[in-house]
């Protein structure tokens, strides 16, 4: 008697099991290249060095009392711009997941020519706020891709242009014609700055990728 043959076994389908019959098949996922960063860098050792001697030179010259206040003066400082600080740095690192690298290297990259530069200039005029929400913003398109030009010009345009001090404090304290002034005669130097730091790092390519580091 022969032994009974056995089922053949059907090939698995390449299609996933979560597409339905007939549908389109679900989007590739997308994986994000992470970088390993520095969490204690020079500076970090700088400022300490920096704080240690500053409160040694108090503490000699005028007593502890002294660094007791100094200490007091900058909790002080520290807690009223922690929030400002907070919330920039969770909206930088918001912004390197949702905004595509791509997309940010056609727009504000090494390609995008002068367009770039008045983009990354209009954009940093138009920043509200103080350091604590536009440096997050830099670093995080510096991450996504931006280049030191546009990186450059986006910071310019928020220190030297700034529509909104322009209207809450230049126009009414210093009066139209000094505002205004003020204003036309900045409109240019973001530009110019953007333009000699992609000359400096043409010429100097050491220092063409001085924020991201190596891959």
């Amino acid at each position: 008697m022969s032994a009974p043959l056995a089922e053949p076994h059907s090939a698995p389908s390449s299609t996933p099991t979560s597409t339905p019959p007939g549908g389109p098949p679900p989007p590739p996922t997308v994986e994000r290249k992470t970088r390993k960063r520095k969490l204690v860098d020079a500076s970090v050792y700088i400022f300490a060095v920096a704080s240690v001697l500053a409160g040694g030179y108090i503490w000699y010259r005028d007593g502890g009392a002294a660094v007791v206040q100094g200490a007091e003066e900058a909790t002080i400082s520290l807690v009223s711009v922690l929030p400002q600080l907070v919330l920039g740095i969770i909206v930088a690192g918001l912004a390197q997941v949702m905004i595509p690298r791509d997309r940010i290297g056609r727009m504000l990259g090494e390609q995008s020519g002068m367009k770039g530069l008045l983009l990354a200039t209009a954009i940093g005029a138009a920043m509200p706020g103080g350091p604590f929400a536009s440096f997050p913003i830099i670093y995080a398109l510096a991450h996504a891709g931006a280049d030191i030009g546009s990186l450059v010009a986006f910071l310019m345009g928020w220190a030297a242009i700034g529509i909104h001090r322009l209207f809450v404090w230049e126009l009414p304290f210093m009066g139209t014609e000094f505002g205004m002034v003020r204003f036309l005669s900045s409109l240019p130097l973001p530009i110019i700055a953007g333009l000699i730091a992609r000359w400096i790092v043409a010429t100097f390519p050491s220092l063409r990728d001085p924020i991201r580091g190596p891959e």
